[in-house]
Formats: C-alpha cells, structure tokens, sequence
C-alpha cells in the first residue's frame, strides 16, 4: 500500500447532502499525495525484516526500542535476522514511553556513533515516533529540543518500523509526537521521514499485556472516529477511516479478554488503515486534550484519550451532523433517528469502559488546579483546530471541569 501524505485539502461543507446519500461536497476537494512506502502485511513477516533491509542497501543497522521490549527476547531475534544477512547492527532501546526531545538526542548521537545508514523502529508509537526524530537528526549536528521545523535537512537515514502493537499507526506518516523540556507536545519530522519500510505481523502483538492491548486499541478506534469527523477529512481518508472502524470496534474486548489471531490481525490492520486516515485527514479535540493530558500527568496515551472521549466528541455533535450521521453508519449504527450521533457517542464510550479503561478526567490525574494548564496546552496543540467545533478557553474549561467526577460520563 502506498504512504498518503496530505499536501492540501480545502474545507468541506458537512451540512451537505449529496446524491446517493453521500453528505459531502467533494468538487472542491485537493490531493497532492505522495507514495513512498512497502508495507508488508503477514504471520511472521518480522522473519524476513534482513532479506528486506539487504535489498534496500543497508549496511549498518540501528534499532530504536524501548527496554520493555529488549528484556522481553524479541529484540534478539530482530537482531539475529538482520545480521544473518552480515550487516552490522546496533541497539539503542532507551526510549522512554513519552520520548523527551533529550531522549531524542541521545538516540541520534548513537545513530551517528555506530555510523547507522538505516534506522528500524521496533515498538509501539513512542519507538516509532522517536525513530523518525534520529532519522532527521543523525546526520546533523542539530538538537531536538532546538528544531524549528523550518531547518532544511535533505539527507535522512531511510526507517523500517516495525510496530509491535495495533494502535498507533506511526508507521504510516513520517511526523512524530515527543515532549519538549517545559512538558508541551511537539511535532517533529518531515515528508522524509516516512518509513520507507513497514512490517505488519500480528504475532508480534500476542505477547502484550491486556492493559497496552485495551489502550493502543482505543487509540486505534479515537483515529478512525476523529478522522471521520475532522475538518481536513476527504473522500479518500472517510473510506480508511470507516473500514478501519469496522475492524478496530468488532474486536477490542476479545483482543483485550480472549485474544486470538484472528482478533489480533484484524487490530493491527484497523489500527493501519486508521492511521492512513489520519495521515490525509488530521486529528480533532479528544486528541488536542489527550495529548494535554499526557503531558500534564504522563498518563498513557490510550487512558487519557479515553478519560475525554465522551465530552469532546459530544462537544461537535451539533457543528457536523452528517458527519456524525456517517460515524453511526460505520458503527453499524441505526441512522434513521434523531439520536444517531449520540449512540455513536455512546458506544465509543462503552468499548472503553468494558476493556477496562477510565471514563472521566479525574480517574487520570487531572484536577481543578491542572485544568488552566491542561487547557492552553489544548489550544496551542495543532489538532483542535481540526474538530468540527473549535472550542473557546471557557468551554473547554467547562468540559474538564465538568469531566472531573469519577461517577459522570460513564452513568450516560
């Protein structure tokens, strides 16, 4: 499948009503798309990731993980794939669960000590997202916590990434989500630092324990709802987005409390297809304030996104009704009613609940003393100018204020 970066897409009316059905205008819709990824889709296939890096050149390999994953063994076997081909490789698998521009740093200078001429991201978003920074950064003498994203750099190390859970889909775009010294979420990458190599094996997921199962899952299923409704949605990213929700919302419990292969790869192409989505279309405000949260609490990823999740999606029920009306429809939803949007809502917010994850602000950390920073932090984040309905400061105060009790969203 080819990598679908988004040039340009101008604004969409979500009030219209097309024939067929279809509610959106399309004649003003604008592609610029590049491909420049192999994916490669199987049982098994991380086997094959040193017959794949031999065909594309490589020479000296460096891996970028996490220390969960090198204590577990799979990052032996990647390596003894890679050098069974006689390339040399190096492991670098200090990258913290939300990578700091420093971790960023000290990746790059190993990348640039082992003389690294390709990059292979093993992990889950954070190893991913933080291999597309050394790939930027390795050959300069640039630091991350510095980059301004107007930097000219035209020679990046080629990434591998190899995601071993159905989430995220980093994998997919080339921009990457770290934190800065003073605890803001900041994007870093470029067209460049797509992968030019991904590896989806679903076997790699069997091993994760159901609480980074039930969170990466959910995270799949907020890119495909989030890429339905966003402002920046296209023809294009509507068709990943639907079909990677009818993957992601049919297995989650199972993967999380019975989990088998079939469950198991039919996240990980969902969490795929959802992240194409969101490469055309963009994110929206569960997003903007999860990612807040992150970075104000160092809840994981997943758990906040699911402690906001039902209050921001209500939030844009009434700005984009036909969008709403195709989420429903992508839920298997009945959509002849007037509450269409609201079951939609609801049912987002029961997956969460029955994986076991939290359902309102306060479950994570966040409290009335956070809620000033949280906020700012929202609206300066990238995404919430993406939702369907751009909130003020005091709205959005209002949403985490009235999201902090444990006992609210859930008993909707």
């Amino acid at each position: 499948m080819a990598d679908l970066t988004r040039r340009s897409n101008t604004a969409i009316d979500h009030a219209h009503s097309g024939c067929c059905g279809y509610p959106h205008a399309i004649r003003g819709e604008e592609w610029d798309l590049a491909s420049t990824s192999r994916v490669v889709n199987a049982l098994g296939a991380v086997s094959r990731i040193g017959d794949l890096l031999a065909e594309h050149g490589a020479r000296s390999v460096l891996i970028v993980t996490d220390s969960g994953l090198r204590g577990t063994g799979m990052v032996d076997h990647l390596e003894a794939s890679i050098t069974k081909q006689r390339l040399a490789v190096t492991v670098h698998s200090a990258i913290p669960a939300n990578p700091s521009t420093a971790s960023l740093d000290v990746a790059a200078q190993a990348a640039r000590d082992c003389r690294a001429d390709h990059i292979v991201a093993f992990g889950g978003g954070s190893a991913l997202d933080a291999a597309k920074a050394v790939a930027l950064l390795a050959r300069t003498d640039l630091s991350a916590e510095r980059l301004t994203g107007d930097e000219p750099i035209d020679d990046v190390l080629p990434i591998a990434a190899i995601p071993t859970t159905a989430g995220t889909g980093a994998e997919t775009n080339g921009f990457g989500v770290m934190e800065s010294s003073d605890h803001r979420k900041v994007y870093i990458g470029s067209d460049k630092t797509v992968p030019a190599l991904v590896i989806l094996d679903a076997e790699l997921t069997t091993a994760l324990p159901a609480a980074v199962t039930a969170a990466s899952g959910f995270d799949a299923i907020i890119h495909g709802v989030e890429s339905l409704l966003s402002r920046g949605a296209t023809t294009l990213s509507r068709a990943f987005a639907a079909e990677s929700l009818r993957l992601t919302t049919a297995a989650p419990v199972k993967a999380v409390k019975e989990p088998d292969l079939e469950t198991r790869s039919r996240m990980m192409t969902g969490a795929h297809l959802a992240g194409r989505a969101l490469t055309v279309s963009g994110l929206g405000l569960v997003h903007g304030i999860g990612h807040s949260i992150t970075a104000t609490t160092g809840t994981p990823h997943g758990s906040a996104l699911a402690a906001i999740a039902g209050p921001a999606l209500r939030f844009g029920i009434d700005a984009a009704p036909a969008s709403y009306r195709e989420l429903a429809r992508a839920l298997s939803l009945d959509v002849t009613g007037t509450d269409g949007a609201d079951r939609a809502v609801q049912l987002i917010v029961g997956i969460a609940s029955e994986i076991g994850l939290p359902g309102t602000a306060g479950e994570v950390g966040v409290s009335e003393e956070l809620i000033d920073t949280i906020v700012t932090k929202t609206l300066d984040d990238a995404v919430t100018s993406n939702t369907p309905r751009h909130p003020s400061r005091d709205e959005l105060t209002d949403l985490l204020a009235t999201n902090l009790s444990t006992a609210g969203e859930r008993a909707r």
